[in-house]
């Protein structure tokens, strides 16, 4: 199989262009939630379960930022997408997109301070909370877990915006944040050395995980059989490979309850992504 991550500057080709490649490939779009470097390895074993079963070529690509990659998908760039559950909702929504499972088990949400401190959270008070993506549901989740424990953005504490995620914990080193929000997987990606200076305080939420879906304009056929397979993709020896080094474990249809839960985000997602540069 070609092991190719698609280079981001891809993402500005023309549709021609992209029309051209998906007639010879399958492109399986994933959220920059980490490294692209960390995309590519964690997700080779899926691409090569699409690949096999499939009998086509199937490439990875992700994209520069959150607003981006929802872009993307909007302009159906992918034939198949793992995404966060909020930018999953509304592609849903607002795109030709069916969300087929969602991987298990769920997101914690971490509000992560440095190691050997007392982490008590009135160190935030006017301070700075350490984000890397405001757009994810982890980000959003935050502020109305900590508006209920009576801190309120740009009144009690600010966001600290951080270019990448890589970044988090190098502020709480500098002392630029007092705290910093991951997913447990962001926290998980850091490295061995980043992971000894942080400690994860509060695990302030669990959402539903990553979503699997399926775009809508791919020809019935093979859209059926992507939901077929996207469903069985657990019994597979491929699976295994992606559980180890991704730490999930299965996965479920998406139920009633988490989609209605997922609405209540949908509005202030799409504002978010629209509104970033």
């Amino acid at each position: 199989m070609r092991k190719l991550l698609l280079p981001l500057a891809f993402a500005f080709c023309s549709l021609s262009v992209f029309g051209q490649s998906a007639n010879s490939e399958i492109i399986i779009g994933v959220v920059p939630n980490v490294s692209a470097r960390i995309i590519n390895t964690n997700y080779q074993p899926m691409a090569e379960y699409f690949e096999k079963n499939l009998g086509r070529k199937v490439a990875i690509t992700t994209g520069t930022n959150f607003p981006n990659f929802y872009q993307r998908a909007l302009a159906n760039e992918f034939q198949i997408m793992v995404t966060a559950p909020n930018l999953a909702r509304v592609s849903q929504v607002d795109g030709n997109w069916e969300a087929i499972a969602v991987l298990e088990p769920g997101i914690p949400g971490l509000l992560v301070g440095l190691a050997g401190r007392q982490n008590n959270l009135e160190l935030l008070r006017g301070k700075k909370l350490a984000v890397a993506n405001p757009q994810s549901l982890v980000a959003l989740a935050s502020i109305n877990w900590l508006s209920s424990q009576g801190f309120i953005s740009g009144k009690d504490y600010e966001i600290l915006r951080i270019a990448n995620d890589d970044s988090l914990g190098i502020s709480l080193k500098t002392g630029d944040a007092a705290f910093a929000i991951m997913s447990q997987g962001e926290f998980n990606a850091k490295d061995a050395e980043l992971k000894k200076i942080l400690s994860p305080v509060n695990t302030f939420v669990k959402l539903p995980g990553f979503f699997i879906m399926v775009n809508t304009n791919v020809a019935g056929s093979e859209k059926q059989k992507m939901k077929s397979l996207i469903l069985d993709f657990p019994k597979s020896d491929q699976a295994k490979q992606f559980f180890t080094l991704t730490g999930f474990t299965g996965l479920n249809p998406p139920t009633s309850e988490q989609l209605k839960f997922l609405d209540s985000f949908v509005a202030v997602t799409r504002q978010g992504l629209t509104q970033a540069k």
